[in-house]
């Protein structure tokens, strides 16, 4: 049951610290913003930025995607849906201000300063902190369905160490492997997380039947993820063909899975279309990047940004703008701005990959025409939800 939430105690609190979804949700929607405005002026001449990067712009341009941007939204949604599972209050407040606090110092630290060990640790606390607030209402009630986040955070937080010690230059340099593997395991979440709404959303927003679940599909299509995330982090060599194999499989098995939630009726609602829409850039990027394996004509790079901007990005952009606002108490409907947000972020992924492939020579102004549309769909999401975020619920009610 849930816990009764004093509601003078509630108004105390300013709104933007009310859940976890707000400030990480806003904050991560406009350090998207300013990480790829840089990096589109990066790859545009102005080599000067690179001061902003942390020493080496293509470790600071992975490293803050997948840990700094992906990883605050993957925070801020479980340390939201947490509540629901278990029945007990979120983290909210002060410790909430803080952990957030932290997030934000770290972004600004990889910016400004140079490497050290102490951005290390404080790039390291914020997400140590979301693992322990997001472990202690799952063990309190017993909620073992969602344990796999802990884990999760856990390998998330080695990831960031090794990604550190690489740019102390403690480690070898090895950008690629320990960027896939990080890739990975954001991958297997947002896999488990769409299994789990995606269909729930589409029978709801199509008013048709509940999409029911095939445990089969469901295992046949996550297993392969993660076997692919022990097989990225093994120290013990892994053949190409295996790889292939196991790439090619997740993708296949996905693509089941994905057709059975497919509805002609989602085209008519944005935030349907572009979830699914999300899901198979997903299926597409494991597709690339296994055929990568097979072949040297196929760039591994462009399968990456499948996932990246298409499975990843995507994603989280449909799944801020529909969390937001059924927390806020708002009507699960979007306007124009937030489509053109979405068709803006399917044309970046477009632009990274596909352009790249059919014009090679061409391949700097793909980055910068891609980076362009990916600042204009996070920039045009900040202006709209800012408001949401930032304001109590229009409902009354707490959160």
């Amino acid at each position: 049951m849930m816990q009764i939430i004093d509601r003078k105690q509630e108004e105390k609190i300013p709104p933007l610290f009310r859940l976890a979804f707000r400030p990480f949700f806003i904050g991560a929607a406009m350090y998207a913003v300013v990480s790829i405005a840089l990096w589109g002026l990066f790859w545009a001449g102005n080599s000067n930025i690179s001061q902003f990067m942390y020493g080496n712009p293509l470790w600071w341009h992975s490293h803050e995607m997948l840990f700094g941007f992906a990883g605050a939204v993957i925070v801020g949604f479980s340390l939201t849906a947490v509540q629901t599972w278990t029945g007990q209050t979120g983290v909210k407040g002060t410790k909430l201000a803080f952990l957030f606090g932290l997030w934000l110092l770290a972004r600004l630290g990889l910016i400004f300063a140079t490497p050290s060990y102490l951005w290390m640790v404080v790039d390291c606390a914020w997400i140590v902190g979301a693992m322990i607030f997001l472990a202690i209402p799952i063990i309190q009630v017993k909620q073992w369905r969602n344990i796999f986040f802990i884990p999760v955070l856990f390998v998330f937080t080695v990831l960031n160490v090794k990604y550190h010690l690489m740019v102390l230059k403690v480690i070898p340099f090895d950008l690629q492997t320990i960027a896939l593997a990080t890739l990975t395991i954001i991958a297997a979440v947002v896999l488990v997380v769409g299994g789990r709404v995606i269909p729930f959303f589409t029978s709801r927003g199509t008013k048709t039947a509940p999409i029911t679940r095939i445990s089969i599909i469901d295992y046949a299509a996550l297993i392969p993820i993660w076997i692919l995330l022990i097989l990225t982090v093994s120290p013990v060599a892994v053949s190409s063909n295996i790889l292939a194999s196991t790439y090619i499989i997740a993708a296949v098995t996905n693509l089941v899975r994905f057709c059975r939630w497919y509805n002609h009726k989602i085209m008519a609602i944005p935030l349907l279309w572009s979830l699914h829409g999300a899901y198979l850039s997903m299926i597409t990027g494991l597709a690339w990047i296994g055929g990568s394996y097979l072949t040297n004509t196929i760039s591994q790079t462009i399968g990456i940004h499948f996932i990246a901007i298409g499975g990843i990005g995507a994603m989280i952009l449909a799944m801020m703008a529909r969390v937001s606002l059924g927390h806020t108490g708002r009507k699960l409907q979007v306007g124009r701005w937030m489509m053109i947000a979405f068709i803006s972020l399917f044309c970046s992924l477009l632009a990274r990959t596909l352009l790249v492939v059919l014009m090679p020579v061409e391949v700097y102004d793909a980055y910068i025409i891609s980076a362009i549309l990916w600042v204009m769909a996070f920039t045009i999401f900040s202006v709209v939800y800012f408001p949401v975020l930032t304001q109590a619920r229009v409902d009354g009610h707490p959160g």
